[in-house]
C-alpha cells in the first residue's frame, strides 16, 4: 500500500457536505449520480464487513450486500445523515450492522434487484480470502475502503501521467511505492534501471507523490462531514 507521500502544509479544505445533502433529496438532478458513486466505492467494504460477521457464508454475504444497497437506493435511507452522528463511513457501518440483524433485509429481499450485475463477488471473495480471520467487521470494512481509495488514486495517477507523456513518473512510483515489489528498491536502483539521474528519480517521485495526495484528498472530501479533519482521514487511509 502506498504510504510514502510527502507532507503538505495543513489547510482548511472545502468539504462536500452539499453532496451528502443531495443524497437526501431524490428529486435532486445529481441524486442518481451520487448514489452510483457511493455504491461503487462502498460495496466491497460492505461485503467484507458481512463476511467478517461470524458464520456469515459467502452466499449470504452476497445476498445481503445486494439487498443492503437495494434498500439504500430505493428508500430515504440518508434522511438521518448528520455531522453530529459521526463520520459518513461510520454512518454506513452502523446502517449495515443494523440491516444485518433486522427485519429490513427480509423486506429488501422482495424488492427488485436491479443493479446486481454491478457486483463482481468473485473479486470481493478473493479479497476476503486474503484477510486475517480475526479481523472485526469494522476493521475489514475500513481496510477495504482504504484499499479501494488508494487503488482508484493509482488508476487516476497512471491515466493522468500517461496522458501527459510522463508514464515514467508512474512506473517509478509503482516500483518504489507499490504493493507488488519482489524486493525493496533504492533511488540508485531505479536510476540505473531507467537510465536516469538519481536527482531525476527523486524529483519525479516527489511530483507524483504530491499529485497522489491531492487525488486522495479529493476523493475523501466527497464524504466528509463539516468539522471532520481531512488530514486525519488521509493519515487513516495511508495507515491501513
Amino acid at each position: 500500500m502506498v504510504t510514502t507521500m510527502v507532507q503538505e502544509p495543513r489547510e482548511f479544505p472545502e468539504t462536500h457536505w452539499s453532496q451528502l445533502l443531495e443524497l437526501q433529496n431524490p428529486a435532486h438532478p445529481r441524486h442518481a449520480e451520487h448514489l452510483e458513486r457511493l455504491v461503487g466505492q462502498y460495496w466491497k467494504p460492505a461485503y467484507l464487513y458481512l463476511r467478517a460477521i461470524r458464520a456469515m457464508s459467502a452466499e449470504d454475504a452476497e445476498d445481503l450486500t445486494q439487498q443492503f444497497f437495494a434498500m439504500l437506493l430505493s428508500r430515504r435511507a440518508f434522511d438521518r445523515l448528520s455531522p453530529d452522528r459521526g463520520s459518513f463511513r461510520g454512518f454506513l457501518k452502523t446502517a449495515l450492522r443494523r440491516f444485518a440483524v433486522s427485519a429490513d433485509r427480509k423486506n429488501a429481499a422482495r424488492e427488485p434487484r436491479d443493479g446486481a450485475h454491478l457486483f463482481r463477488f468473485e473479486e470481493a471473495e478473493a479479497l476476503w480470502k486474503e484477510q486475517d480471520r480475526g479481523l472485526s467487521p469494522e476493521t475489514a470494512f475500513d481496510r477495504e475502503w482504504a484499499r479501494s481509495v488508494i487503488t482508484e488514486a493509482m488508476r487516476r495517477l497512471r491515466q493522468e501521467f500517461t496522458a501527459q507523456g510522463k508514464e515514467i513518473y508512474y512506473r517509478l512510483f509503482e516500483q518504489y511505492c507499490g504493493e507488488t515489489l519482489g524486493a525493496e528498491v533504492s533511488y540508485d536502483d531505479l536510476a540505473k534501471q531507467h537510465r536516469l539521474s538519481v536527482d531525476d528519480v527523486r524529483n519525479y517521485l516527489r511530483v507524483i507523490r504530491e499529485r497522489g495526495r491531492v487525488l486522495i484528498k479529493d476523493m475523501l472530501r466527497d464524504y466528509l462531514f463539516p468539522g471532520e479533519d481531512l488530514e486525519d482521514e488521509l493519515r487513516f487511509i495511508l495507515s491501513r
